[in-house]
């Protein structure tokens, strides 16, 4: 069932890739300035990664964000052990395109405003 939702999810997300997504783009916030961000190929941790040349306060074009479980179920857990590991385990990823190449990160290494608003 997971699998079908994500499946959903990700056609969902590409469909709506160039609807008027806000905000258009990202700032990079990594957690190292020297650091370049790395996409994954898919919504997942150990998926293939993609290097890009993006750093910290590059921007990237948002193409939709995701998460496999709904923020709902996040906020309906009483236990905040059991929903910071919830949130840990299904975190918000956003399919993303810098330097002409696109891919999934996740959403703790963006800025959520557009980029130079967080100047």
């Amino acid at each position: 069932m997971k699998h079908s939702l994500l499946i959903i999810s990700v056609l969902f997300v590409w469909a709506r890739a160039d609807e008027g997504i806000t905000p258009a783009q990202f700032e990079v916030e990594l957690v190292k300035h020297c650091e370049v961000l790395g996409l994954s190929e898919k919504p997942n941790r150990k998926a293939k990664k993609v290097y890009t040349t993006a750093h910290w306060g590059s921007c990237v074009q948002n193409l939709g964000c995701m998460r496999e479980i709904t923020q709902k179920q996040l906020d309906e857990e009483e236990n905040k052990t059991k929903r910071d590991f919830m949130a840990w385990k299904y975190p918000v990823w956003c399919k993303v395109e810098v330097d002409g190449k696109r891919g999934w990160v996740r959403k703790q290494f963006l800025v959520d405003a557009p980029c130079g608003e967080n100047d």
